[in-house]
């Protein structure tokens, strides 16, 4: 009798794959004016990055937004007209790999879907262009969300949820909207999410169901899915001032990009755990002397858990069931 063949569920072997093929690089990516500045995970006050993006030749000029691709390593970054895309191990003044350009993309907000192998581009004018995530050089997107049925305005953060099939765009007016994954042209939003202030970063825990958003001012909120605030993140031992970029580690830590505005001041990127609820002290504290930001910045880790972060469905499934 033949001897059977053990088949592995077709998502455990995905995992395996996407697991195998992912760089550990256990690096914290942050989006600082002109450059990109890469911390050790384990860096703190007054650590120096142990890699640097910048110069003529990389062209980050006015780094706006970051994404970290783990399962090609790659990394997403948007400037004023380009989105440029370098190994994530890049260092130095390195021309990218490819870049994506047009009349009018001002990409302001970017996140990679690496399940659909396609890149999400937001721009300050209410547009969301998805393009194949190796396009190079001007190509035509495979969709766009736009329209005034949108409500976008300038799209500063985008999360892909890939549990639920959904697209988070953060509008820095003050809103959040939550559009089917594969919305195109001009539509209504699924659903509407929260209003903020002036939100910037957002990343959904699929272990938890919940909801996180930097909401521009000095503080974090933690949602659920239907938009009911949960738990805040703030007051005066939290160091938090301004709010800006946010990524979830695997480990439970949330990490936290915070501008100062200030020529005295240094920049920082505080780490909480995720279940943080008011006034209490970072356990991460990467203080460094970034430029004066001019509109956003991110803040990409090569330890993301949820889905929408450089990670497959199939290993967030995997890794929410079993751990």
């Amino acid at each position: 009798m033949k001897a059977s063949v053990l088949q592995f569920p077709h998502f455990l072997l995905a995992s395996f794959l996407s697991l195998a093929a992912a760089p550990a690089l256990g690096d914290t990516y942050v989006c600082a004016g002109d450059s990109i500045g890469v911390f050790a995970d384990d860096a703190g006050l007054g650590s120096q990055p142990i890699r640097t993006i910048t110069g003529p030749t990389a062209g980050v000029a006015e780094c706006y937004a970051i994404a970290l691709d783990n399962l090609h390593g790659e990394l997403w970054v948007t400037t004023q007209s380009t989105v440029r895309v370098f190994p994530a191990r890049a260092n130095g003044d390195v021309a990218p790999l490819r870049t994506i350009t047009g009349p009018t993309l001002f990409a302001t907000g970017i996140a990679v879907d690496v399940e659909a192998d396609e890149v999400y581009v937001g721009t300050p004018d209410g547009s969301i262009f998805v393009f194949a995530r190796t396009g190079n050089g001007s190509p035509a997107p495979l969709r766009a969300i736009q329209g005034s049925q949108t409500t976008l305005g300038t799209v500063v953060g985008i999360f892909i949820d890939r549990v639920y099939n959904e697209l988070y765009a953060v509008n820095y007016g003050g809103s959040v909207v939550v559009f089917d994954r594969t919305a195109n042209g001009d539509v209504a939003p699924s659903r509407p999410f929260t209003n903020s202030t002036n939100p910037f970063g957002l990343v959904v825990d699929a272990r938890a169901n919940e909801v996180f958003l930097a909401t521009g001012t000095g503080y974090v909120r933690a949602f659920d899915r239907s938009g009911a605030a949960l738990r805040t993140i703030d007051g005066t031992s939290s160091g938090l001032t301004q709010t800006a970029g946010l990524a979830l580690r695997r480990d439970g830590i949330l990490l936290v990009g915070n501008q100062y505005r200030s020529t005295t001041v240094n920049d920082a990127v505080f780490g909480y755990p995720r279940t943080q609820n008011g006034n209490a002290s970072p356990i991460i504290d990467i203080n460094f002397a970034a430029p004066l930001q001019r509109v956003s910045w991110g803040v990409a880790t090569s330890q993301a858990y949820a889905c929408g972060e450089g990670q497959t469905t199939s290993y967030c499934l995997f890794r929410s069931g079993f751990e």
